[in-house]
Order: C-alpha cells, then sequence, then structure tokens
C-alpha cells in the first residue's frame, strides 16, 4: 500500500473481498482498489505492523494485527503527520497456492494529527 502498486495489491484480495472501516464499506476487489487509492492525497505513508496473532484451520484462518500508521501531508503551508492506531481483524482463505485476505475490519483504536518538526 506505502508503495502504491495498486497491482500487488490486488493480488493479496480475493475478488469479492470485503474492508470494512468506521463509517465504510468496500465490497469486492475493485472497489478496494478505488477505496485504497485515497492514500494518494498524502505525500508518504508508512504502516508500521506490530503484534500478529493468526488461527489456521486447514484453508481458512482468521488473524487480528496491530499497527501505527503514519499519513504525512501538507495543510495551509504546514507538514503535519496523522497518526492512526489500528487494529485490523482479517479472515484469509487459501486459494491457488497463496493466503489471500477475504474480509478484513479496519478497528481505529486512536489518532493524532501533529505539525511534523524536522
Amino acid at each position: 500500500m506505502d508503495r502504491r502498486d495498486w497491482a500487488q495489491l490486488a493480488g493479496l484480495f480475493t475478488k469479492d473481498a470485503v474492508i470494512e472501516g468506521p463509517g465504510f464499506t468496500m465490497p469486492g476487489l475493485e472497489a478496494i482498489l478505488a477505496g485504497m487509492k485515497h492514500i494518494e492525497q498524502y505525500r508518504t505513508t508508512q504502516h508500521h505492523v506490530h503484534n500478529q496473532l493468526v488461527d489456521v484451520d486447514g484453508a481458512t484462518a482468521t488473524a487480528e494485527t496491530y499497527c501505527i500508521a503514519n499519513h504525512i501531508y501538507t495543510l495551509d503551508g504546514t507538514d503535519r503527520k496523522l497518526d492512526w492506531g489500528v487494529r485490523y481483524q482479517d479472515n484469509l482463505v487459501f486459494q491457488e497456492g497463496k493466503w489471500l485476505f477475504a474480509r478484513r475490519k479496519l478497528l481505529l483504536d486512536w489518532t493524532q494529527d501533529l505539525p511534523l518538526k524536522g
């Protein structure tokens, strides 16, 4: 996502995958890719993935992943950094030799938006 390689990102999801978050739902791969492109409004982003808990059951799995997402942008001539504390709750399936996201729920635990220094 941070590299903005949309073709690579598309390869991570099933065609009928769904992403849900606070105030939005992206049903299907086309909607997911269109929704993910909103990230282009930021000059740069970094998603720092932390603790992960995965439970595999045959060809399906559930996972919860913690993430700190940094978004750098400019507002009224001032560089700013928007941080999100995120938990992803995922359902995955093993198809055609690889694990794919079938459903992702984004839980936003906290945010902070500050002027960027340095």
